[in-house]
Order: structure tokens, then sequence, then C-alpha cells
């Protein structure tokens, strides 16, 4: 691994560890147990750091999410399996993070914005057109306005006005907006499934 690979590695853990706004270079070269001018000789500035950060987590997600599209079995096993990753990523993730980076950090959040607006959309819509065929999901859904729905409850999740993190869970409150959604597009059939998962996994879908 070379120097700007552990870098990026070690300021990703910091990041979601404690938020961005609060991790400072001189943290990050602590952590690493080198001088910060090293971390200069790679990165412009922390802001440079963000968005290699950024870049890298983004696309571990797109692989992540592709390696479940290509998997065997019906829509809602691909959800289970997508809500169990997502409980990893959400237990790992500070509740500042994403609005550190909308505020302080416009190119890594533009960066986070096209993705969710262009790959995340898109595969919500795939998801969505797979269940209603497979007979899972409702046949009388809007697709293209309920992946717009769903990216957006997802968004709105991570607002410290709506949800403040002294009340709220941010793993908690994404769990319930799941759940809700998912019971909103379900046949009676999907509905039974979706059920028996619930059972299995102890309601803690």
């Amino acid at each position: 691994m070379t120097t700007q690979e552990r870098i990026i590695e070690h300021s990703a853990k910091l990041f979601f560890r404690y938020g961005i706004k609060s991790i400072t270079m001189d943290d990050i070269a602590k952590d690493l147990g080198i001088s910060k001018k090293t971390i200069y000789q790679h990165f412009t500035d922390k802001d440079e750091v963000v968005f290699q950060v950024f870049s890298k987590e983004l696309e571990k997600d797109k692989c992540s999410y592709l390696s479940l599209q290509s998997a065997e079995g019906n829509i809602i096993d691909k959800m289970v399996q997508a809500i169990e990753m997502f409980k990893k990523t959400s237990s790992e993730m500070h509740p500042s993070l994403i609005h550190d980076l909308r505020k302080y950090h416009p190119r890594a959040w533009a960066l986070h914005t096209e993705y969710k607006h262009n790959f995340i959309f898109e595969a919500f819509k795939k998801d969505l057109q797979q269940g209603v065929e497979e007979g899972l999901f409702r046949a009388d859904i809007h697709i293209d306005i309920l992946a717009r729905f769903h990216l957006g409850s997802m968004e709105i999740s991570f607002d410290p006005q709506l949800f403040p993190p002294s009340l709220y869970n941010l793993f908690t409150v994404q769990l319930i907006l799941i759940d809700h959604f998912i019971r909103g597009i379900l046949s009676e059939k999907g509905l039974s499934i979706y059920l028996a998962y619930k059972e299995k996994f102890n309601h803690n879908l």
C-alpha cells in the first residue's frame, strides 16, 4: 500500500468515526505516525483528502451494490442483503458526516450528489421493476416517482434539524424509513415473504 493510499484509508476511518469538521490534518498525521509535511506531499489540503476519500468510498459502495445486483435470489432477498450491508455502514458513520460534507466540501458533495442521482437512482428503478416483474411489488406503483421518493427519504434522515442526533439514532431512523417504504410497495405475496424475513432476523430489518 502506498503512502497516499494509507493516508486515504486512515482519513476515511477518522472522518466516519468523528465527522469531517472535527478532524484536522494534524489528527491524520498523528494517527498515521507521520509528519503533516508528508501528507502535503501527496495532497494540497484537507479538501483534497476529503475528495479522494469519498471517491474511494463511492467506488466501494458501487462495487458492493453491483455484486448484490448480480447475486441469485428474488428482489426481497437482495433488499434484505442490502439492509444488512447498510447496517454495517451506518453503525460506522458519525451523524455529522453528511452535514459536514455538504457544508464544508462542495467538490466532494457534488461527487456524492451525482452518484446518488445517477447510479443509485437507476439502481432503485431496476430494483422496483424487478419486484413488479416477480409479483412481489404492487403492479400499480409508479417506478420513477417512488425511486425518487426513496432517494429523498434517505437524504432527509441526515437532516439534523428534522432528526437531531441528540434525540434520534441515525441508523434507527433510516431503518424505520426503509421499512415504511418497503411495506408500501409490496404485494400480498411480497409482504408474506418480507414478514418471514423480519421474523427470521428478530424484527431487526
